[in-house]
């Protein structure tokens, strides 16, 4: 009866240990927050209508949103000094510069991906001079 008793008091216990703290068994939502995974490389149209960024500017709103998005390691090459900088694209027409988007109401736009340098060479080829590019879109495809 003794090795009963202390068998089941081990299930209890290794039962309790598996886990983790702070956990709760109950079926309660998660929160909000914690649902929605952010992706990285994309600014969605939710983040984009935040009260907050929305009166701005692209540029500032992207900053804000993203500060990676603008993180360059500087020119590629000594005789191309725009090689290895970031570019812009509205709806994947040709590449602009960066500063265009002082220009671009934050309203007008749908949604902000960003491209890393093999992204961009492969959808943009040579234009892309071996550096990203942030594909604004202000229309559904």
């Amino acid at each position: 009866m003794s090795v009963r008793r202390t068998l089941a008091l081990f299930v209890v216990v290794a039962a309790a240990c598996s886990q983790p703290a702070g956990s709760t068994t109950s079926s309660a939502p998660a929160p909000k927050a914690a649902r929605e995974a952010r992706d990285p490389n994309v600014i969605s149209r939710a983040e984009l209508q935040d009260p907050t960024v929305a009166a701005t500017d692209a540029m500032t709103a992207i900053r804000q949103l993203r500060p990676a998005f603008f993180r360059t390691r500087g020119p590629q090459s000594f005789s191309n000094a725009t090689a290895g900088l970031t570019q812009i694209s509205q709806d994947f027409g040709p590449l602009q510069p960066v500063d265009n988007l002082k220009g671009i109401d934050t309203r007008s736009l749908v949604e902000v991906r960003f491209l890393n340098a093999v992204e961009a060479q492969t959808r943009f080829g040579i234009n892309a001079n071996g550096g990203p590019v942030i594909v604004l879109l202000t229309s559904t495809q």
